[in-house]
């Protein structure tokens, strides 16, 4: 699992599609321009992006930040190298979200 909240970090990500890596940047961006980009990501609003890449971390946050939260929509990354992905929003206040990236597979288990 790894939380994405600025540009830069796109830089480190590996073994993920480029689309979805664009889809990151543009999900980053939004929140960058709106909340800041030297925002604390746990403290201030805003949000950020997390990459979920196992079973052992979509249960690790169902039981921390999502506990008792269901999507308020997700948009399917559809990508050239044949593993569709996913892009989930949670809500988990009116100024604070947290974008969920993962496999198509793996999104089924976000909604359990």
């Amino acid at each position: 699992m790894k939380k994405v909240y600025k540009e830069s970090q796109l830089l480190e990500v590996n073994n993920i599609p480029s689309e979805v890596i664009e889809r990151m940047k543009a999900i980053i961006d939004i929140l960058n321009e709106n909340y800041g980009d030297n925002r604390n990501i746990e403290s201030d609003l805003g949000g950020y992006v997390v990459i979920v890449e196992n079973i052992v971390d979509i249960k690790i946050m169902k039981q921390d930040k999502l506990q008792g939260l269901i999507p308020e929509y997700t948009d399917i990354i559809e990508c050239s190298e044949g593993v569709n992905w996913t892009s989930s929003l949670f809500l988990l206040s009116s100024d604070f979200a947290i974008v969920v990236v993962t496999t198509e597979e793996l999104s089924k288990f976000l909604i359990e």
